[in-house]
């Protein structure tokens, strides 16, 4: 991704949301058991439907409805709300967290309204059929039963790298949690707080030798 590219993508409106959002939470973001209890099924719904609907998502060359894609048109946009939701919930973010969500409708409204239109060019009566019969944030309980199916793949999830979504939302979490422990409650480390730092350092690490061996395979490829 180069740089020009880098720019245009920081300054779409969704992500003008989401930075200043993140850097107000960086600086005034705490969480305690209490915050954690009631944001956490949020986050975890959340990260469910995002991963299902990646084993299933074949984005551009066809109109994806299987899976998640059966009850709802956008499960992906569906799951990010539902991790930003829980993630304002467990840091405890007040009223800013209720302006952040409002505004991340908005923007996924806007986006959900543009991308209908080019699916429609695309995919033509299909598409329109399919948006007739299946909501585009809120789950229908009767599953869409026309268009073309296939199951989920594990290498389509893989490929989408959807698990970097999982670990830095987990190493947040933690890292917020330690940040509040220590800093906040003036608490000390103890069993748990340091099996979850280890924790949080293990994903990261994951991570960065998930980056390098692809890396790796890149330039074999070369």
């Amino acid at each position: 991704m180069n740089l020009e590219h880098r720019f245009q993508r920081w300054f779409k409106p969704r992500f003008a949301v989401i930075y200043p959002f993140g850097f107000f939470v960086l600086i005034f973001g705490s969480c305690d058991e209490r915050s954690l209890r009631m944001g956490m099924g949020y986050v975890i719904a959340g990260l469910l439907i995002r991963l299902w609907s990646n084993g299933y998502a074949i984005k551009n060359d066809k109109l994806t409805t299987s899976g998640p894609y059966a009850f709802v048109r956008n499960p992906l946009y569906l799951g990010t709300f539902l991790v930003a939701m829980g993630m304002a919930v467990v840091l405890k973010t007040g009223w800013a967290g209720i302006i952040f969500i409002l505004a991340m409708a908005l923007m996924y409204y806007r986006t959900i309204q543009e991308e209908q239109g080019i699916l429609t060019s695309k995919f033509g009566e299909a598409y329109l059929r399919y948006k007739a019969k299946v909501p585009a944030m809120v789950p229908t309980l009767v599953p869409y039963a026309e268009g073309e199916k296939w199951p989920f793949s594990l290498q389509r999830l893989i490929d989408s790298k959807e698990h970097k979504t999982l670990f830095w939302v987990i190493v947040l979490i933690i890292g917020f949690y330690l940040k509040s422990r220590l800093l906040l409650e003036h608490k000390p480390m103890n069993q748990g707080a340091w099996l979850l730092a280890a924790l949080a350092g293990l994903l990261i690490l994951l991570d960065i030798l998930y980056e390098i061996n692809k890396k790796s395979i890149h330039r074999k490829n070369a």
